[in-house]
């Protein structure tokens, strides 16, 4: 009898969070994370992502050492969506990493400006890259400093990470929730279209939904080029009902408000429970959710709503408008 292939276990993910409350501990947390990842054998330059003056903070402290430390400023760093930044992320973490996958990389996230729904889907980001880099070498830190960070932030952070990298070490931390826990799909109904919605049932097959969509936002205003990348992010959708045989049973609802194109696609059967789908980048091997991964690059927002019968994938794009 053929003995079990023997796999040695997978390394925990080293996701902490670092929350401080004066410069004075930004530096106490952050300094000895960056030099740690200097020091390392067979490991690239660590990378610090914070506001330029924080990062000048880190540059006096280092001293010489800051020539070994690649410096971004976080404004650009967490632009657009939280799967924009996660693409921005994997990019990086591909062009970056050593031989071994190794490097330290820590960032403090923006929080000025978002609104509830915003800081929602970023607080679930964080639990998004505890899920996607466990089992992966890279040694990760997310700064969140309380004179900022609203005390809301602050407690899902701890909840999203592991582990809490503070000036005495590292520590379990005890909010830790479990990734897929967390960001668990809803179970409540998306608020309902307005009764002027467009309608197509079932949608057809992705070259018939892309061009629904596009004629629809091109007639409310959107621009071609817009309009054109819009409907590509939704045939995303109606390629992964699909792949899950509920085309055909499938129907999709568009409207648009001042600021904003949505479209819906509805099922009534079928079952959704990755909270994840579609976070996860196109590999080597086709996935049925490959085509949503563009359509979370696209969209400002992608809900997900899991039903006792069947699901919806709700998308949002910012209104463009043409001319």
């Amino acid at each position: 009898m053929n003995q079990p292939e023997h796999r040695p276990p997978a390394p925990p993910i080293k996701h902490h969070v670092g929350v401080h409350s004066s410069d004075e501990e930004f530096l106490t947390v952050v300094v000895p994370f960056l030099r740690e990842g200097i020091a390392a054998e067979d490991e690239p330059d660590p990378l610090a992502i914070t506001t330029p003056r924080k990062l000048d903070l880190l540059r006096d402290a280092l001293g010489s050492d800051a020539r070994h430390v690649d410096f971004l400023d976080s404004a650009r760093w967490y632009r657009g969506t939280p799967a924009n930044g996660l693409a921005f992320a994997l990019d990086y973490y591909a062009a970056h990493a050593g031989p071994q996958g190794r490097i330290h990389m820590t960032g403090e996230p923006v929080w000025d400006g978002r609104s509830p729904r915003q800081i929602a889907d970023w607080t679930r980001y964080e639990a998004l890259c505890t899920e996607l880099f466990t089992g992966y070498p890279p040694d990760l830190m997310c700064l969140y400093d309380t004179r900022t960070a609203p005390p809301a932030v602050v407690d899902a952070a701890r909840r999203t990470h592991p582990t809490e990298l503070g000036p005495d070490g590292v520590r379990a931390s005890r909010l830790f929730t479990e990734p897929r826990v967390y960001a668990a799909l809803s179970s409540d109904p998306l608020p309902t279209p307005p009764p002027d919605a467009a309608r197509l049932s079932p949608p057809g097959d992705t070259a018939m939904s892309h061009r629904f969509v596009a004629e629809q936002a091109l007639a409310r205003g959107m621009t071609g080029e817009e309009a054109g990348r819009f409907g590509e992010a939704v045939s995303g959708a109606t390629a992964y009902a699909a792949s899950q045989g509920c085309a055909d049973d499938a129907s999709m609802v568009l409207w648009s408000t001042r600021e904003r194109i949505v479209c819906e696609l509805r099922t009534s059967r079928g079952r959704i429970t990755d909270p994840f789908l579609g976070f996860r980048p196109p590999g080597p091997e086709a996935r049925p959710d490959d085509g949503l991964w563009r359509t979370r690059q696209i969209c400002e927002f992608v809900d997900l709503f899991a039903g006792e019968q069947g699901w919806s994938i709700r998308m949002e794009a910012a209104l463009v408008p043409s001319g």
